[in-house]
Formats: structure tokens, C-alpha cells, sequence
């Protein structure tokens, strides 16, 4: 009786074990499903309003909620991608909320933070890359652009 009821208990802890690490892995459909619905970071920052400061906290919440949901969908070959993205979009998002009315003073701070950066252009090509190649999906940018010229202000020529 002992050797069928430690079979039983081995036997759920596998099984837990497997499905665990299917949805700790997210998967080729989920992220399929999910990636295009996420804006492009530069996108969230053109539509930012920066006249309603609860408004614009909610936005930048939400850009960094949809980054988190899509590096969970992620399966393992694009993951550590899509959260060098996700940490790219916190980085640029916390230095707009510290900034909120002064985007100078969060392009500078995004400036200084450059090192954190490193890479991001690279994980937002592969990103793109994989939803094209197994999604059969075309972004425009995912978030890989370089954040502090999203926030770049206009010059006149001679100025």
C-alpha cells in the first residue's frame, strides 16, 4: 500500500512540476497573441498627455503592465528579449514619471542611465525578427528605438 501511495504523490508532483514550467514559459501562440496589441514605446510617449498627470501616470502604468504581460506569454527563445524591452520601458517610464511636466529633465535623466540601455536596439530587432518569422506578424518597432530621441525635442535649422 505505501509504494502505490508514494507512486501517487511522485506522480502529482510531476505532473505539477511539468505544468508549472509550461506556464512559467509562456508559448510561441501566447506571445503571438499578445504582441501585437502592444504599443510601441515611442508610440506611448507621442500620446502622452502630459496636461493630465493622472491620465498620463495611468498610460505609462499600462505600457508597463502590457510589457510585463508579454515577456510572461514569452516562450524561452525570446524571453530574455522581451524583458530587456520590458526593463528598457521601466527605465524610460520612470524617468517620464519623475519628470512628468519637465521632458528635458527626463530626457537628461534617461541620458545618464544610458549604460542600462545597452542592447535594447538589439533585443527590439530580435523581438521584431521572431514575430515576423513565427507569428507572421510586421511591428513597427516594439520598443527597441532609441528611448531619449522618443523624447527629442525639435530644432529650427541655425539655432
Amino acid at each position: 500500500m505505501r509504494a502505490p501511495a508514494r507512486l501517487a504523490v511522485t506522480g502529482a508532483i510531476l505532473v505539477g512540476s511539468v505544468l508549472g514550467a509550461c506556464t512559467d514559459e509562456g508559448s510561441s501562440q501566447d506571445f503571438c497573441d499578445r504582441v501585437g496589441d502592444v504599443p510601441p514605446l515611442g508610440q506611448v510617449l507621442a500620446q502622452l498627455d502630459t496636461s493630465d498627470p493622472g491620465g498620463a501616470r495611468r498610460q505609462l502604468d499600462e505600457a508597463v503592465s502590457e510589457f510585463k504581460a508579454l515577456e510572461a506569454d514569452s516562450p524561452g527563445a525570446i524571453r530574455s528579449d522581451v524583458a530587456r524591452l520590458r526593463e528598457g520601458v521601466e527605465l524610460v517610464v520612470e524617468a517620464v514619471e519623475d519628470n512628468p511636466d519637465d521632458l528635458p529633465a527626463a530626457r537628461d535623466a534617461i541620458t545618464q542611465r544610458s549604460d542600462e540601455l545597452s542592447g535594447l536596439a538589439q533585443a527590439g530587432a530580435a523581438v521584431v525578427d521572431y514575430a515576423d518569422a513565427e507569428c507572421g506578424i510586421a511591428l513597427d518597432g516594439l520598443g527597441g528605438e532609441a528611448p531619449a530621441s522618443t523624447l527629442a525635442p525639435t530644432t529650427e535649422a541655425g539655432g
